[in-house]
């Protein structure tokens, strides 16, 4: 694989212990819940790139710290690209805009558990768990069943 892209995905929960997930409309994934995030820009900082990426895609602007928790690889061969996801965490309250990634809304993990994609399972697993990383390659980034 000749492309690495670092990217910055953050688990946002709010008072009610909820997350901030966005049920895309575009793309593969189009109809699955993830959590919010995207590629680093030059010179940007993980925690900058989180909160740029969680307000244009949801509308909700971020006003606690981000702390980071983690980070995953993906590895697509079919795209020829390994990801690099620095994982944060950050609380917050609002309501959450329709963008154009899809539309963002709070959830339990109970009503989001059917639809969400494996990579924020897998977020949301390794930050309830005090873990560090976790990796998806090939048909695993894909699944929607991923049992925590």
């Amino acid at each position: 694989m000749d492309k690495i892209k670092v990217n910055s995905n953050a688990v946002i929960t709010n008072s009610e212990g909820k997350f901030l997930l966005i049920k895309l409309k575009v793309g593969h994934f189009k109809g699955g819940l993830c959590i919010p995030g995207g590629g680093v820009i030059p010179g940007e900082l993980s925690h900058e790139a989180a909160a740029r990426e969680v307000l244009e895609e949801t509308g909700i602007k971020v006003e606690s710290t981000f702390i980071p928790f983690g980070f995953c690889e993906l590895m697509n061969d079919q795209i020829n690209q390994h990801k690099i996801v620095m994982l944060l965490h950050a609380n917050a309250e609002g309501i959450p805009q329709e963008t154009e990634e899809g539309e963002a809304g709070w959830y339990s993990y109970e009503e989001a558990e059917g639809n969400m994609l494996a990579f924020a399972k897998e977020a949301i697993r390794i930050w309830r768990k005090n873990q560090v990383h976790f990796k998806l390659s090939g048909s695993e980034v894909d699944l929607r069943r991923v049992e925590l």
